[in-house]
């Protein structure tokens, strides 16, 4: 919506009638924190500012929001992560673009969030595969931002991270049904969509991606060969499975 200033402003609220779920107040006060985290970004801004945040009791009362905050504060070996960096979660505004839907953000090692894009999107309903050209141009901004800001390389392996996304189950179903069942061990014995794009297509590019990382690794050699040989078999019994696309799926 437009204020009368005409700023655009994102208002975030549960539908009457909607089930915002057990977790909805640890991701009420994961989103605040992060943003107000991301707001601390030197440079051109990241996330739209806080405006207000309305919380009823069930919810951190601020005393207990600036404990997270100080929790979640940037180590030196840190970023912020935003968890879900996927279409949608980004909005294209006069000033720049500003991420939004900060529920699963924290700190960590920002490979993770590069290997959220090499391997797909896999925590969006919208999987896509990221062609080579913005791939290699978002890596190359990001560990130059990096090196700027700390003056040292980004640490850790970029295949480690790649290797952590396909083995989680929970990055092949929606959010409301992840920590119930191992939906990794589901894969073999059928398949399930989650938007346009099934599981196991899911699975396959992920087993590509790593193959191609990890083929002449030093230390994850043996997980490219083994992640080259899932994704043969599974395409050799399920020739039908497609690449996932290379735009966004959804209805515009």
């Amino acid at each position: 919506m437009r204020l009368a200033d005409r700023r655009l402003v994102i208002v975030k609220r549960i539908a009457d009638g909607g089930d915002p779920g057990a977790d909805a107040p640890t991701r009420f006060a994961r989103e605040v924190a992060g943003l107000h985290l991301a707001g601390r970004a030197s440079g051109p801004a990241v996330a739209p500012a806080v405006l207000a945040t309305d919380l009823p009791s069930r919810v951190m009362v601020p005393d207990e929001l600036a404990g997270l905050l100080e929790r979640l504060d940037p180590a030196p070996h840190h970023a912020l992560l935003h968890g879900d960096p996927c279409p949608g979660n980004d909005l294209r505004t006069a000033d720049g673009i500003r991420f939004v839907d900060f529920e699963r953000a924290s700190l960590g090692n920002g490979l993770i969030e590069l290997a959220y894009f090499r391997m797909g999107f896999p925590t969006c309903r919208c999987a896509m595969s990221v062609t080579a050209a913005p791939l290699a141009e978002a890596e190359n901004v990001y560990r130059t931002h990096w090196r700027d800001l700390t003056g040292k390389d980004v640490p850790g392996d970029l295949a480690d991270a790649c290797v952590g996304w396909l083995i989680q189950g929970d990055a092949l179903v929606e959010r409301a049904r992840r920590g119930t069942v191992d939906h990794l061990a589901r894969v073999p014995a059928g398949d399930f969509t989650w938007g346009h794009v099934s599981a196991r297509e899911r699975l396959v590019h992920r087993l590509g991606v790593v193959a191609g990382m990890t083929r002449d690794h030093d230390r994850l050699h043996a997980v490219g060969s083994l992640s080259a040989a899932l994704a043969g078999r599974l395409l050799a019994r399920r020739p039908k499975l497609r690449p996932l696309p290379t735009r966004d799926a959804r209805p515009r």
